[in-house]
């Protein structure tokens, strides 16, 4: 009689990365370690590639941002010694005198109205601020503006904060005179010290209808008032506020997610949560507590997104990516990021501008990612470089992207929901997988070693396996549990996985 082998395996892997408990109790559908996948239409999917955009800047890139002036949009970069606009990913100057302090140093940036225009300033919390008006070169902002670490526009006014020079001004708040940031004195102008709980700001932004001011152990949200106060600010008491100006973002949800020193945290207009996603474990203990004002952020609004860019060794940033809808999360390695910004696209992306092959494209050759403005990514180094993410890139501009999926550690559970303690006869693996090619793995050790299988590294069909002919590994293997690794390092590989299951016969208890 036929030997029937029971399955454990996953369908649909849409739960993210997990590091809440030992790889055994965590849903199958999640991972305990995951780098350079992503969920594509409810495929665990090898993430896309990007494109060099330009020359390098020759120093490390600081800052970057779009910014639109009387209908015409500016693609920017920002370095110590140089501020370049993009035209057609060529990067041309924008005269300006160096700012001095290093690369350890923060910039920011707004957008006020000037004579009724945009225009674009940028501070790095030491020199004074500094203009532009979408042509000549930059100039000092007029009006002798404070010297402020965080800049923000809201409604008519430019507000500073965290200020220096003086007494306590790490915690004041400065506003311009209305509708004019080269007028501090007169006017609307003023100032409010934000000091009931001590400590100094550190970061700014708007959160829906409101100036939002975050300090160690608190947010404030201020709004304009028909005294002479002009402003208000009530204080909201989170426990925590953001380390890094630079990651705070906001989702259409109604929600700021921002990075806090106890990891990723959700300001609700009330209270800052950490996220209900398993990484804030993860990233407590490998994040780099020397550089973590330096993380930052970018919305991936097409994709229900938002990634968070956190240093956790000299050169080597994270990127994590949070569904602000599913609350999942994944991540990718980003060696040398140092700012993320998005600029929309001067021309549309037509056949002949693709990279690489039909089969290899996750995106349809009608999406709107390939329509002239779409709102790119563009991800700027500590080396100068600027690359722009590319959905028709397999590789990150010209070099291969290692990616790989751990499932969890698959063992028997009783009707108790308890582990059995039985030893399992490991013997096959079906796999429902489509790319280029993929390598596959297993460990009995919890990912301590791993193991080869038999006809691995497989190369892959363009289109997924029928239901009844999956691609089957064959092995045998004791072991009271099991995990598996998918991972692919190929240049211009692609790698798209459905399901997966694993076929074992139950052995005897565990001694």
């Amino acid at each position: 009689m036929a030997i029937t082998l029971q399955k454990k395996g996953a369908i649909l892997l849409i739960e993210g990365l997990d590091v809440s408990k030992p790889a055994e109790f965590i849903s199958e559908r999640a991972s305990p370690d995951n780098q350079n996948f992503t969920v594509h239409r409810a495929l665990l999917t090898k993430r896309v590639g990007t494109v060099a955009s330009g020359v390098s800047l020759g120093e490390e890139v600081m800052i970057g941002t779009e910014f639109s002036r009387e209908g015409s949009n500016y693609n920017i970069r920002i370095g110590l010694t140089k501020i370049q606009r993009n035209i057609a990913e060529t990067w041309t100057d924008i005269g300006h005198e160096d700012f001095t302090g290093t690369t350890d140093d923060i910039f920011d940036f707004a957008i006020p109205l000037l004579g009724g225009k945009q225009i674009l300033v940028v501070t790095n919390g030491i020199d004074p601020m500094r203009k532009w008006e979408a042509s000549g070169d930059t100039a000092v902002l007029g009006g002798d503006p404070p010297v402020a670490k965080f800049i923000q526009e809201y409604k008519t006014y430019l507000v500073g904060a965290h200020i220096l020079g003086g007494t306590d001004v790490d915690t004041r708040v400065q506003w311009s005179d209305t509708a004019n940031p080269e007028e501090w004195a007169d006017g609307n102008a003023g100032a409010k010290d934000l000091e009931e709980d001590g400590g100094e700001i550190t970061g700014m932004n708007i959160f829906g209808n409101y100036l939002c001011i975050h300090k160690d152990k608190s947010i404030y949200l201020g709004y304009l008032v028909d005294t002479t106060a002009v402003f208000r600010f009530d204080r909201k008491a989170t426990g925590s506020g953001t380390c890094a100006n630079n990651s705070i973002v906001n989702f259409p949800t109604g929600e700021q997610g921002f990075l806090a020193p106890d990891g990723l945290r959700i300001f609700n207009g009330i209270t800052a949560t950490l996220i209900d996603g398993f990484i804030n474990d993860e990233i407590r203990d490998s994040i780099n507590n020397e550089k973590r004002h330096k993380a930052f952020s970018v919305l991936v609004r097409e994709q229900d997104e938002a990634w968070f860019f956190i240093p956790t060794g000299a050169s080597t940033f994270v990127c994590y990516k949070f569904n602000y809808v599913t609350r999942v999360l994944y991540k990718d390695l980003r060696l040398g990021a140092s700012a993320a910004w998005r600029s929309g696209q001067s021309t549309s992306i037509t056949w002949d501008m693709a990279v690489g092959t039909w089969d290899t494209q996750i995106e349809r050759w009608n999406s709107s990612s390939f329509a002239a403005d779409f709102p790119l990514i563009y991800i700027g180094f500590d080396n100068g470089d600027v690359e722009v993410v590319n959905n028709s890139s397999s590789d990150d501009a010209g070099e291969p992207i290692l990616s790989f999926w751990e499932s969890k550690d698959f063992m028997e559970i009783g009707p108790d929901g308890a582990p059995t303690g039985n030893l399992l006869r490991w013997q096959e693996l079906e796999l429902y997988a489509k790319g280029t090619s993929i390598q596959v793995e297993y460990s009995t050790d919890a990912g301590q070693t791993w193991n080869e299988m038999l006809g691995s590294p497989t190369t892959l069909m363009d289109e997924f396996p029928t239901d009844y002919e999956p691609l089957i590994y064959y092995f045998d293997v004791v072991s009271s549990m099991v995990r598996f690794r998918f991972s692919n390092n190929e240049l211009g590989g692609t790698l798209f996985i459905k399901q997966f299951l694993a076929g074992y016969l139950s052995r005897e208890r565990r001694k």
